[in-house]
Order: C-alpha cells, then sequence, then structure tokens
C-alpha cells in the first residue's frame, strides 16, 4: 500500500513490491491471484485505514462549520496525506488498472458521494445549507475541493497557502 501511496499506482512495477515485500512474483500471485487483486487488495486496506477517517468527519455530528474545518485540517494536516491520497490517485489513473479495481473504485466514490450527500442533506434540515442549492453539486465540490488541497500538499506546496485557498474555495457552503 505504501509503495502505490508514495508514487502514482501504476509507475509501481510488481516486481518492485515484491522486493519491499520480501516475497516472489510466484507468491504474490497465489495469494492475490493477478496485478489486479493486488491494487483491489490495497484499495480496500486504504479504504479501512484512511478513507473512513473522511466518512467518520462526516457523520460526527457536527454542524457545517466544524466539518469544514474538520476537512481542511485532515486536508492540510494529517500526516499521511503528505504523498496525497491513494484513492484520488487510483480513481484518476483508473483506466490503467483491472477490472476489479475500477468496479471498487466507482463503489468507494458512490459510497463517498453518498455520506456527503447525506451530510449535506442534514445540514440543509438543520437550516446550514440553503434549500435552493442543490445537495448532489455541494457534495461534489466539497469531495473535490478536499482532493485538490491533498494533491497540492502533496506536490510540496506550501502547507498555509493550500490550507488559505482550501478554507476560499469552502466559504461557499458556510461564510466565516
Amino acid at each position: 500500500m505504501t509503495a502505490y501511496w508514495q508514487d502514482d499506482p501504476s509507475d509501481v512495477s510488481l516486481n518492485s513490491i515484491c522486493r519491499l515485500a520480501g516475497v516472489s512474483k510466484p507468491s504474490l500471485y497465489r495469494e492475490f491471484g493477478s496485478e489486479d487483486g493486488l491494487t483491489l487488495a490495497t484499495l480496500d486496506r486504504y479504504a479501512e485505514q484512511v478513507l473512513s477517517d473522511v466518512i467518520a468527519i462526516l457523520h460526527t455530528g457536527a454542524g457545517l462549520r466544524a466539518t469544514l474545518d474538520a476537512f481542511i485540517d485532515f486536508a492540510c494536516d494529517d500526516p499521511r496525506m503528505e504523498t496525497g491520497c491513494l484513492f484520488y490517485k487510483m480513481r484518476s489513473g483508473k483506466h490503467r488498472l483491472g477490472p476489479q479495481t475500477r468496479a471498487r473504485i466507482d463503489e468507494l466514490d458512490a459510497m463517498a458521494r453518498g455520506a456527503f450527500e447525506t451530510f449535506l442533506q442534514r445540514c440543509r434540515d438543520a437550516g446550514e445549507w440553503p434549500a435552493g442549492r442543490s445537495v448532489q453539486a455541494g457534495a461534489r465540490y466539497l469531495s473535490e475541493q478536499v482532493a485538490l488541497a491533498i494533491t497540492q500538499r502533496a506536490s510540496g506546496e506550501d502547507v498555509a497557502d493550500v490550507r488559505e485557498t482550501l478554507a476560499m474555495a469552502l466559504s461557499v457552503f458556510a461564510p466565516a
């Protein structure tokens, strides 16, 4: 998972994975069946360890402003995001991945989008999100702005600049 996370998943060879793990290629194939099986297992582990934290932010029950602040902190301060988000890396390059991994990316994307939509609907019900704004568009926007901030951070941009830019982008939800 670390090898795929630190680099672009398509740039990581099975040979390098085998060297890092200290296993032979036949052992890897016995365990995962194929390279697609390995990337699928990697994505599932990432979802358990990292994406679950993103979903937890949405389910805290905190209000709109507190949740937006939590996303800013996650994108800018979480040390795991220094090299970017493996899910976003896989999603943006999914055409280079196998069919099982592509299907799982679509499932996780739909699940995350649903969680963002549920969050914004809850905010609407609490009077924090205007009735005239699309929950679906807001969910896409929020998710993509967080992804962009993580990508900027991974590319070495100054964290203070990333924080300021993300705060500005998310101000459309709840002006300070």
